[in-house]
């Protein structure tokens, strides 16, 4: 480490970096961004004012307040180090860090009655509000609701038939000013609120948030002072939450290896996935992909007023793609034809799949209208355009038979993964296009890849070609030369057209060129050999013949 001292201004203490430490992450969504600092420190007195508690650093010097992140990848990504020697991100990772308490969460919406819980936390008399979010999310649910007699719940669905939304206020614990034991809506103080899990929150999973005791009661999860029995496979430590990667592999899921990482000299213990993917929020490895329709432009074959209904959602056309998925921010068309929402890509992909979250709606059957809503795929389309469009678009797939509540995800898969598109168009299903009520919280869009279904190429082999823009899929081809290939926007080429395409056809063309001019010689030359050799035989036969004439006088 440096001589360097860390700044301790005023109303900003310096951060504990061994605590603070949350992991290296490819993907994070930043409120404010400040081009150059020196440490961990200086990026976290630069965000102290913002309402989210973490940063993260990325080549040695940029500092970014964030709000979301995703995307793990192991310690070890996060290789440049600031000024100071501190572990500050990597060319396309970021080193992230809780910086403060928390003085805000993510609460989703107030409701008269609790939900019933999947799995319940019972939680220590020095509890807070961050530390049942972390239970939850370490067990892999999408939300939790208000403790309620030291009891943390989780839940994966909820069962809303009437909710409310609000400005939110948060309460500090009796136990510790510091941080934060309670949140709620104003005005709803005694109903229930119900948070989301999956955007704001994350932890170092080197220590988990309960004890894993052996033989503890099934369903039981609490911190235990002293494990009398031992500790469950993958752990260690008095209380069982020491995460220990000689035992049981670290208990890591199936597809992830327990590694030691030291960053900024402390030692640390992560569950990582292989080279080339990262961990997802549902804590599943996957090949990394950016969210192509993440602010793109979004048309709407229709426009419901920009209002706030109730308190339950707004509605505005920015909304579909501004990535926000919460639900209470939502788009909404208004016509019975042609009934559309679409996001411009704004250049040509091959798109593999997309994710679209319902908006919240406490009524079951409006939640409906979306079952099995129809995703489309097109080059163009013109946005002033009324007619029915069904007939002149590529389809990509269906959404579930029925929709989910806002707060998860609906995948939709598409069914050809070699369809150039810059348009993707969401549709309710044909028998209900004529409710006009396609209504969504966030559309996201993701490209193809060989890593999914094979690229859709069946038995043969696929195999990606990366583009300026763009990955393209191949199956068990190369890619050729046509004057009739579409073109990618500000690229005057060719999709299948490149140097690089030009390059391996030469490379197969000039073999194939020389072999064939070689059996050409080897057969002009065997017929000339065989002509000599038929010639010589003749030659022998008239001297023998000549031989046995009787000899000339003279």
């Amino acid at each position: 480490m440096s001589s360097y001292e860390r700044p301790n201004c005023q109303g900003h203490a310096a951060i504990d970096m061994k605590k603070s430490y949350i992991g290296c992450y490819q993907n994070i969504s930043s409120t404010k961004t400040i081009v150059l600092v020196d440490s961990v420190d200086e990026c976290s007195m630069e965000c102290q004012t913002e309402s989210n508690n973490m940063i993260a650093l990325k080549s040695g010097k940029e500092c970014n307040c964030i709000g979301r992140l995703d995307s793990a990848v192991a310690s070890s990504q996060c290789n440049v180090p600031c000024d100071t020697e501190d572990a500050c991100g990597g060319k396309d990772s970021y080193s992230v860090y809780k910086s403060k308490p928390r003085v805000m969460h993510d609460s989703y919406l107030s409701v008269n009655i609790r939900q019933p819980e999947n799995i319940m936390m019972i939680l220590p008399a020095s509890f807070t509000l961050e530390m049942c979010a972390h239970f939850c999310f370490e067990t892999n649910h999408t939300f939790f609701q208000t403790i309620k007699h030291d009891g943390c719940s989780c839940f994966q669905e909820h069962q809303i038939t009437l909710g409310f939304v609000q400005e939110q206020i948060c309460e500090k614990c009796k136990h510790d000013l510091n941080e934060v034991c309670e949140c709620y809506h104003k005005n709803y103080q005694a109903k229930t609120t119900i948070f989301l899990t999956r955007s704001q929150y994350d932890f170092h999973r080197g220590v988990s948030t309960y004890s894993h005791c052996r033989n503890r009661n099934k369903g039981s999860y609490e911190i235990t002072a002293d494990c009398t029995d031992g500790c469950d496979p993958g752990w260690r430590g008095d209380s069982c939450r020491e995460r220990d990667c000689s035992s049981g592999g670290g208990d890591c899921p199936v597809g992830m290896e327990c590694i030691e990482s030291t960053v900024n000299g402390n030692k640390y213990v992560e569950c990582a996935c292989p080279p080339g993917k990262v961990r997802n929020k549902w804590y599943q490895c996957e090949v990394f992909r950016k969210n192509i329709a993440l602010h793109k432009p979004p048309y709407y074959s229709s426009l419901w007023t920009s209002e706030t209904v109730d308190g339950m959602y707004s509605k505005n056309q920015v909304y579909l793609t501004d990535g926000i998925h919460n639900g209470y921010f939502i788009s909404h068309i208004n016509d019975p034809m042609p009934a559309w929402m679409a996001v411009d890509l704004l250049n040509l992909y091959c798109v593999g799949f997309i994710r679209a979250y319902n908006s919240l709606i406490p009524v079951l059957s409006v939640v409906g209208r979306m079952n099995k809503f129809v995703v489309r795929l097109n080059k163009t389309l013109d946005t002033t355009s009324k007619i029915d469009i069904r007939n002149q678009t590529n389809l990509c797939g269906y959404g579930p038979e029925n929709a989910i509540q806002s707060g998860n995800p609906m995948v939709v898969f598409c069914e050809n993964f070699t369809i150039f598109s810059r348009f993707v168009i969401i549709q309710q299903s044909d028998e209900k296009l004529h409710e006009g009520f396609t209504a969504l919280a966030e559309l996201e869009v993701f490209e193809a890849g060989c890593d999914l279904f094979n690229g859709r190429c069946g038995t043969e082999p696929c195999r990606e070609e990366k583009k300026k823009y763009s990955t393209v899929i191949h199956c068990n081809k190369l890619p050729t030369i046509t004057t009739n290939m579409v073109t990618e926007k500000n690229d005057s080429r060719p999709l299948g057209d490149s140097p690089r395409t030009t390059h391996i056809i030469l490379v197969v063309l000039i073999p194939l060129v020389l072999l064939l001019a070689l059996l050409t010689c080897c057969v002009v030359f065997t017929k000339k050999k065989r002509k000599k050799k038929e010639d010589s035989r003749k030659t022998t036969n008239d001297s023998s013949a000549n031989s046995s004439e009787p000899v000339s006088k003279f």
